[in-house]
């Protein structure tokens, strides 16, 4: 074979060799996890039990952003997950919880915390390990009532964590229903439409139940007024 070929060839397999490191390079992981139960914000979106959710209906797994956010974004591009006029679904839920993530993308892992109202809860440190196709928590001693709670996968080799936002009502461990409350004694107003456990009632919805008129302050099925606390779904408006 001539010089000049084997040259020829030569330059040929020195300019390939570039072309498939570039072809055969992995790109890095799209997808890596959110919780599912009980629903977080972007699993309702991804489920379509909340609509109008952009582009989060489809990538609920990508809720990716830097290390010390406190919402439900993280501050990055899923700004709808922080609209608390959404339309958010609140889980009945009881004091002690498992909160489980679906993951896509096997991180190494730092911690895993949970937020309740903006203020620490519980942490688990993972020292390091990569998750399973799932992963659960339990939580113990939430406080009674309607919480939002922030459940934040700090990585391990990043500067990135992810974020997950629960809207849950705390009633407890108690089974069964509790009593209504006791009808006032005298009288106030007219009373609205009864409350109906079955069915679903928006922001601003007047119901009474126990000889009390009740109003939603956000949408809500199955609460019934009186036993959702201070900081519950229903706001009392005096006896009717």
């Amino acid at each position: 074979m001539k010089l000049r070929t084997k040259l020829a060839m030569l330059a040929t397999g020195v300019l390939v060799v570039p072309a498939l490191a570039i072809v055969l390079t992995p790109s890095p992981a799209s997808a890596h996890g959110w919780i599912t139960s009980p629903p977080s914000r972007q699993d309702q979106c991804a489920t379509k039990v909340v609509a109008n959710c952009g582009d989060i209906q489809y990538e609920p797994q990508s809720v990716e952003a830097p290390k010390g956010a406190r919402s439900c974004s993280g501050g990055g591009r899923f700004t709808v997950l922080d609209n608390e006029s959404q339309g958010w679904k609140v889980t009945n839920i009881s004091s002690t919880t498992t909160f489980t993530w679906k993951i896509t993308a096997m991180h190494r892992t730092l911690t895993w915390d949970y937020y309740v109202d903006g203020a620490l809860k519980q942490s688990f440190n993972a020292n390091g390990a990569a998750p399973g196709a799932t992963i659960s928590h339990t939580l113990s001693g939430l406080p009674s009532g309607r919480h939002k709670i922030l459940a934040i996968w700090n990585i391990f080799d990043t500067a990135n964590a992810f974020y997950s936002c629960v809207d849950v009502n705390v009633g407890g461990t108690g089974g069964g229903t509790p009593p209504p409350p006791p009808p006032p004694p005298g009288g106030g107003g007219s009373c609205s439409a009864a409350w109906n456990a079955s069915a679903a009632y928006t922001t601003n919805t007047v119901v009474s139940f126990g000889g009390h008129n009740w109003s939603a302050k956000w949408w809500t099925q199955g609460e019934q007024p009186g036993t959702t606390g201070e900081w519950g779904v229903w706001k009392d408006l005096g006896a009717c």
